[in-house]
């Protein structure tokens, strides 16, 4: 038999876990290949389409780039593990190392090949209807299909690359094999229970649930869920628990239940699912993770979507605008007119008069005219409901940016506002994020300043009238009727302002912010949709080949109970239970990753008041995560018991 026959002859034994990996390798390119067409289309790199859209493409494709690293590499290692006597009886056959890493290269070569021409060619089909989708649903007027040449190379050369470096990888164990180890490889046991296990399974749930409680502490307080350090903490905290969960929780329960009855009675099958929790316990924390973050990105999204009109309403007012320093300036009772004209009853009006002064610090880049509104304490309270108390020469600055952070503006600082010929100096008494009568899309800053009454007074009687501002805020019956009059108001103030200078003070209203959140968050829905797709089929792709490289070992195992009288029933009872707990477990600790992370960023991004409508659509996401995992459970079990069941009875 020549090497070509062997290898031939070889690929054609292990076409059932080559056709797998095939697929979900083709699937992963196909999905690059589909971002990467609509990043490298002409539009969208010439610059006519939004900034965020390219920014989210790039970070997709680094995603996929990196889960196909982990995913190829994994897989071959699999193939090579759950051939070690194939290759051991090769050895002693007198086949040298080399022409196993020849045999290894040719596999892989077909391999990598044959799916990335079938996934590019995939997607090249797709990509029309993919960017036509995309288009139409972000609203991408100036950008129109188009394939790029650059899509084609950076998808090849990507997993050009991740391919060879997997198979170099390969190479490298191959080289590094021993007969002796690869002969004794399938009996190694993993599941010896250890003197320690029962300490380190306890501090595994102790750990977890400090990591609960120091998540709960963290994102309630604004100094510490911006601190980095926190951050990383609680993360590092919360895996390691889980790892060692894993690790070591199985064998400790087994510790506790060994003289109870109910152990007795299913003996097999809890040390069978002890023996696969020890085996797969790496993998089992990798799903876990990879779970996690499935949740995280298909809850987010989906939530910020259905939750648009609830974050609109977010704003005290339906309509508002600045009008300071002769910017938007109507005369009297012409605002009040224009109003009226809308399809939907006028409310009310508010007008709310601030200082407009600019200030001596940096402060953020939302502050283009580096200047700051300030009103009165008793203002304040009265426009929020707060309680606030400021005191003489103090300073508080309200955060109304949605990013995390002091904005430049820290507490302590010393800080100067002028009106080009007065000046006044303040000593910030605190930095947070909290209510205020203006938004940043109104008024481009950061932050507000609230005084002191008595330092307010005596700042209006010295700056000169034109620091003086007026907030105007207005409202309707219905505010989802008011796109009409919106745009009227815009193009009446554009005509009073002579200079330009009015695009700094735009016209903001509930109306828009609602179709812009539609517009960016149908974004990351669509987006991460199909990045999460992917995350789960490579997820159930990893219990398959798992199940299915170590199946020859479970057979070897099932083979020596045939001969001594276990059933078939008893048999599919055991595989079921086995893959019930290998299937679920990973995505009952994935749900518990994807609950936190969302709770976390959800008050990072200041949104604590729409936490129970994020939980919700998170727990739907779940439910429907748990549907597609029990689909695939259910077929996975049948095919591997009807598996292991044909080459007992084959072989009795």
């Amino acid at each position: 038999m020549t090497f070509r026959d062997v290898t031939i002859k070889n690929f054609k034994r292990n076409v059932r876990n080559f056709s797998s990996y095939f697929m979900c390798s083709a699937f992963a390119i196909t999905i690059f290949f589909l971002y990467a067409s609509l990043l490298f289309n002409n539009s969208v790199r010439e610059g006519t389409a939004e900034d965020v859209i390219r920014i989210v493409l790039i970070l997709s494709l680094v995603a996929l780039t990196l889960f196909s690293v982990f995913f190829i590499n994994y897989a071959h290692s699999s193939f090579i593990k759950s051939r070690s006597k194939e290759f051991a009886i090769f050895m002693s056959l007198g086949m040298h190392k080399n022409d196993l890493q020849k045999l290894i290269l040719l596999e892989n070569l077909i391999i990598s090949a044959s799916s990335l021409v079938a996934g590019i060619i995939t997607g090249a089909v797709f990509s029309r209807l993919f960017q036509n989708i995309a288009i139409d649903l972000l609203d991408l007027k100036e950008v129109s299909y188009s394939l790029s040449a650059a899509s084609f190379v950076v998808t090849a050369v990507v997993f050009t690359v991740i391919f060879a470096a997997s198979q170099l990888i390969s190479s490298v164990k191959v080289g590094k094999l021993d007969i002796a180890d690869l002969m004794k490889d399938s009996r190694t046991q993993d599941n010896h229970a250890k003197k320690n296990d029962t300490i380190l399974g306890l501090a595994g749930v102790g750990l977890v649930v400090a990591s609960i409680l120091f998540l709960v502490l963290i994102s309630n307080h604004e100094s510490l869920n911006t601190n980095p350090f926190m951050i990383i903490s609680y993360i590092l905290m919360s895996f390691t628990g889980i790892y060692m969960v894993i690790a070591h929780l199985g064998n400790t329960l087994i510790r506790f239940l060994k003289n109870k009855k109910f152990y007795y009675r299913h003996l097999l099958s809890i040390t069978e699912i002890n023996h696969k929790f020890n085996q797969n316990k790496r993998v089992m924390f990798i799903l876990s993770i990879l779970s996690g973050v499935t949740i995280f990105l298909a809850a987010s999204p989906f939530s910020l979507l259905q939750l648009s009109e609830s974050i609109a309403e977010r704003n005290k007012y339906d309509i508002k605008y600045i009008s300071v320093t002769g910017v938007h300036t109507l005369e009297s009772g012409q605002l009040e007119q224009l109003m009226k004209q809308s399809t939907e009853p006028l409310k009310s009006i508010t007008e709310t008069s601030f200082l407009n002064l600019r200030m001596n610090l940096e402060g953020d880049k939302y502050d283009v005219l580096k200047s700051k509104p300030i009103i009165s304490q008793d203002k304040y309270n009265s426009l929020t409901g707060e309680k606030v108390t400021v005191g003489v020469g103090e300073a508080l600055n309200i955060i109304t940016a949605w990013e995390p952070g002091s904005h430049g503006i820290d507490p302590g600082a010393a800080i100067e506002f002028t009106d080009g010929t007065q000046t006044f100096d303040f000593k910030v008494k605190s930095s947070y994020h909290g209510d205020w009568f203006a938004t940043a899309s109104s008024y481009p800053t950061s932050s507000g300043i609230v005084i002191s009454n008595e330092d307010y007074k005596d700042m209006a009687a010295k700056v000169d009238g034109g620091a003086i501002g007026t907030h105007y805020g207005i409202n309707f019956t219905d505010w989802k009727g008011t796109e009409g009059i919106v745009q009227r108001l815009k193009d009446t103030l554009q005509a009073t302002d002579k200079d330009g200078s009015g695009q700094w003070f735009a016209v903001s209203s509930k109306i828009d912010a609602y179709k812009e959140l539609k517009k960016n968050y149908s974004l990351f829905v669509f987006i991460t949709s199909l990045v999460g797709v992917l995350f789960f089929v490579a997820g159930g792709m990893v219990l398959y080949f798992k199940q299915y490289t170590e199946i020859g070992n479970a057979i070897v195992f099932f083979r020596k109970l045939y001969k001594i009288g276990i059933s078939d029933r008893e048999i599919r009872t055991v595989v079921s239970a086995e893959l019930l707990i290998t299937f679920f477990v990973p995505l009952l600790l994935g749900s518990l990753f994807g609950y936190s992370f969302i709770y976390l960023v959800t008050h990072v991004m200041s949104g604590s008041d729409i936490l129970g409508e994020f939980m919700k659509n998170t727990t739907i996401v779940i439910a429907i995560y748990f549907l597609f995992q029990l689909s695939f459970y259910i077929i996975t079990k049948r095919k591997y018991v009807q598996e292991v069941v044909r080459k007992l009875t084959s072989a009795s």
